[in-house]
């Protein structure tokens, strides 16, 4: 951590991020941030202990930024802080808003009969469902404006339980990730508006999301979104078929500077381990492999029908 920097006006260039990964705290320095890390926001004695020492660290190091990495909605005190020393352009409840699905039920319903019809019925329990196609639509927004960086299709064979979000470990009930998602342009359309217009009606205004879309029979559906960046494997889908650095755009987005399009290189698809413990030797030697990691074999292809080939042998290889 620099040292203290005395009072005054906050310096533009100095940001406080919290439990951030050390890829973005090295993408921030290298960007020209004065970057200050509060490593493990879990270890104050509470909230209210959490909230005192990051207004010290503001008040004294003259941070013009507060940013909760991760899933932020796991770190209200975090968020409330930020809000109410004007250090982010979010509200701090919106982050939970997007996490709950009987909140988004609400908004949704609120927001008229158009966005009433695309909410998904109330459910006993706070679980998010899960559904055998779901797509994950991952979005960076800067000042408001919206810009999706990647829609993916996650496909489950076996539903048996849901799951806390789309990127949980290899196993049962873990889904085939395909990315891009195979769509029709309209279908495509449609799933990028539910996304960003759910960011709208909720207020979201800097930051990434991860926003999740049922398939079913009449339509998408809005399940509930993440305020954080697409968790492996998706962002590495993401990273390798466009070149695009979660990070490094999340800094491009602090710096002002304009988010640049994706522009595809090829397709990919994470398929699940039916047992991480227990991999054949040999799986990495298939065409097309990358990485074996996180509970998933990561393939790539130049086109969508040469990566189904692909996926099969991998998924044949497993079975």
């Amino acid at each position: 951590m620099t040292a203290p920097a005395g009072s005054g006006q906050p310096d533009p260039r100095r940001i406080l991020l919290v439990a951030p990964p050390p890829r973005l705290v090295a993408e921030a320095t290298e960007a020209g941030f004065d970057v200050l890390t509060l490593a493990d926001p879990d270890g104050f004695q509470d909230d209210d202990a959490l909230r005192r020492h990051l207004a010290e660290l503001v008040r004294t190091h003259r941070v013009s930024k507060l940013i909760a990495c991760g899933e932020a909605s796991a770190l209200p005190a975090v968020l409330e802080t930020a809000e109410r020393l004007g250090l982010s352009p979010n509200r701090a409840a919106v982050a939970s808003l997007l996490a709950d699905p009987a909140g988004i039920r609400g908004l949704l319903t609120r927001s008229g009969p158009q966005w009433e019809a695309v909410a998904l019925p109330a459910r006993t329990g706070e679980q998010p469902p899960a559904y055998d196609v779901e797509y994950g639509v991952e979005t960076l927004t800067a000042e408001g404006m919206h810009r999706v960086t990647g829609i993916v299709e996650l496909r489950r064979a076996d539903t048996g339980g849901a799951e806390e979000g789309p990127a949980a470990p290899g196993g049962r009930g873990s889904a085939l990730h395909t990315f891009p998602a195979p769509l029709t342009g309209q279908e495509e359309a449609e799933i990028r508006a539910l996304a960003t217009g759910l960011l709208d009606l909720a207020g979201y205004e800097f930051g990434y999301a991860f926003t999740r879309i049922a398939h079913t029979a009449e339509g998408p559906r809005i399940i509930n979104a993440y305020t954080r960046q697409a968790s492996r494997p998706v962002s590495r889908l993401i990273e390798l078929t466009t070149g695009l650095a979660s990070e490094r755009e999340l800094v491009r987005a602090l710096s002002g500077k304009p988010m640049e399009a994706a522009v595809l290189v090829g397709c990919a698809a994470a398929v699940p381990l039916p047992c991480p413990d227990d991999v054949p030797q040999d799986v990495t030697l298939l065409a097309g492999v990358r990485e074996l990691r996180d509970g998933y074999v990561l393939v790539t292809a130049l086109t969508p029908a040469e990566l189904t080939a692909r996926t099969a042998a991998v998924r044949d290889r497993l079975a």
